[in-house]
């Protein structure tokens, strides 16, 4: 091809001589499948989603990583835009290859097949705009029932506690609450509980309700309370003017912070004589 530098020129279009020069492509780095759709490199940008999808679902989701699965999300950018020039070019040499084999007018696929796509650009933008801001609606949302639901004193009828930071409120009614913490290395959830009493005692509830042999009990803001430590699970009982209150602590996975929440829970557990 006689005029192959010129065609290589019409082809890219705006911003040649970046493309040619540089080795690392920034727009990529920081746009990725926006620069990619605005250099009509469709196949690249459903390429890119689905290895970034894999990363996601895998290292978030199935092994529960989530800061892997960013750092392994970065370092595939990283890649993407030192190898750009290399895609491009492989793309723009088979297509004037092509049209070359085929007698094609080359001035006429430089201009379909090269160039931008403003308009898929734009389109692409509104669309990542939309679910970008959902996204980020919806955990700023939830953040702030998070906050809503921590550190703050609450009460299921006549047992009051302190909900430890970062611990998410999954439902609380007059006589139940359940909450739940989770990270990449802790996991833990507690229950409190009230219910209308129908055994002799703590002891007596803990031994049938759980089978337990070895029970501790514990005071606990002027009041006794009997309780199972199974290390990863501890089930407290306390009788009260005819009324049973229960907690229940699990523990999944820690690496630190579920313990300490326990303690500090525990030790927050106060019921209320008015």
């Amino acid at each position: 091809m006689d005029n192959n530098i010129e065609y290589i020129k019409e082809y890219i279009g705006p911003n040649y001589e970046k493309i040619i020069n540089n080795t690392f492509s920034w727009p990529t780095f920081l746009f990725s499948i926006l620069y990619f759709i605005y250099r009509k490199l469709y196949l690249y940008t459903i390429l890119y989603l689905i290895i970034n999808a894999i990363i996601i679902i895998v290292f978030e989701y199935v092994l529960n990583l989530s800061i892997l699965s960013s750092i392994l999300s970065i370092v595939l950018s990283f890649i993407v835009a030192f190898k750009f020039k290399d895609l491009y070019f492989y793309k723009m040499n088979k297509e004037l290859k092509k049209a070359q084999e085929q007698n094609l007018d080359i001035h006429e696929v430089c201009k379909k097949k090269g160039g931008v796509n403003k308009l898929g650009l734009v389109i692409a933008l509104i669309i990542y705009l939309v679910l970008y801001g959902y996204v980020s609606y919806d955990t700023a949302k939830e953040y702030i029932n998070e906050m809503n639901n921590s550190s703050n004193d609450e009460e299921v009828i006549n047992i009051e506690y302190s909900v430890p930071d970062g611990y998410k409120n999954n439902y609380v009614s007059d006589s139940y609450a359940s909450y739940e913490y989770k990270d990449d290395f802790n996991e833990c959830n507690f229950i409190v509980q009230i219910m209308d009493n129908k055994y002799e005692s703590e002891s007596y509830y803990l031994s049938n309700v759980y089978k337990a042999n070895i029970i501790n009990d514990i005071e606990i803001q002027n009041h006794k309370w009997y309780y199972i430590d199974n290390q990863t699970s501890y089930i407290y009982a306390l009788i009260y003017k005819d009324k049973l209150f229960t907690l229940n602590y699990y523990i999944t996975k820690d690496n630190g912070k579920c313990s300490n929440y326990y303690n500090e829970l525990i030790n927050t557990l106060k019921i209320n004589e008015a």
